[in-house]
């Protein structure tokens, strides 16, 4: 495997791209909707994608709540399954960097919404969420929507919400301004 500095600084770079838009296109699934996701400088090698809050917190006795952490979960794990994507096909396929550590940050972030729902196996309960994170991703029109979303924050190393919707609602054909998903009773 190569070493990771000796990958070209663009294809390191598509890979971040493809990790954040993996985040974006099944949050956007999940209707959660980005403020903006960036590369960050200078080389744009790591990213990070903002979503809007929700109006209220997680309560572990509320089964909505339960749902809604499970599709955080599932949101955070698409980064990872976007990468691979990429890593998988195409000129990257000949750099792929062997085990990937891009994925860190996320399952720190997972950390809340796991032990809101104390599942008997996190292990599997991780598993179960980066499958239904592949199978958006693998939807047909997913798959476009991923790449042009991962090509328009490669080319602009910044991507807000309209970009988003008007990029996804263009190739999925769902129009733009996806509703914020409800609070809840």
């Amino acid at each position: 495997m190569p070493i990771l500095s000796a990958i070209p600084a663009d294809i390191r770079r598509a890979a971040c791209a493809f990790h954040e838009a993996g985040h974006i296109v099944v949050g956007w699934h999940h209707q959660r909707c980005i403020t903006h996701a960036w590369l960050r400088p200078p080389y744009g090698f790591s990213g990070e994608t903002c979503f809007e809050p929700y109006r209220r917190g997680f309560q572990a006795d509320r089964p909505g709540d339960q749902l809604r952490a499970e599709v955080e979960i599932t949101i955070l794990s698409a980064g990872h399954c976007g990468e691979m994507i990429y890593w998988n096909e195409g000129k990257a396929a000949k750099w792929y960097p062997g085990e990937l550590h891009s994925h860190a940050d996320d399952l720190d972030q997972m950390k809340p919404y796991i032990a809101l729902l104390r599942p008997a196996d996190e292990v599997l309960l991780r598993e179960r969420c980066a499958r239904a994170a592949t199978v958006i991703l693998y939807q047909p029109s997913m798959r476009l929507a991923h790449a042009a979303v991962a090509q328009r924050l490669f080319a602009d190393r910044r991507i807000e919400r309209d970009e988003v919707d008007d990029i996804i609602g263009s190739v999925t054909g769902a129009g733009r301004g996806r509703p914020v998903l409800p609070a809840g009773p």
